[in-house]
């Protein structure tokens, strides 16, 4: 893993969270996708965080922080995360 230089604070990398993640070490992954999340508006780790808090990956489930984390993330023009927002409004709909 490489976390990268940026002034005087190590940065951590984007790709090595989605490594990460994709390789089901979602503790590790988590503490490289909030920072990115969080303090750098990284809109694909908003959307990876989101989807950890929806499926309860590495930390408690939770639809209302994957909703808002989407939401930022679909504020940048995040396709899969607009998508995402989409399917939770459509499947919570009640059809009568």
């Amino acid at each position: 893993m490489t976390i990268a230089k940026k002034g005087n604070h190590l940065q951590p990398n984007l790709e090595d969270a989605i490594t990460l993640y994709q390789e089901n070490q979602f503790t590790q992954a988590y503490e490289l996708f909030y920072p990115l999340a969080t303090y750098e508006r990284d809109a694909e780790a908003q959307y990876y965080l989101g989807m950890m808090y929806f499926e309860g990956e590495g930390v408690e489930k939770d639809i209302d922080k994957a909703q808002q984390l989407w939401k930022k993330a679909a504020r940048s023009r995040h396709r899969d995360a607009a998508y995402r927002l989409s399917e939770i409004v459509t499947s919570t709909k009640t059809m009568f």
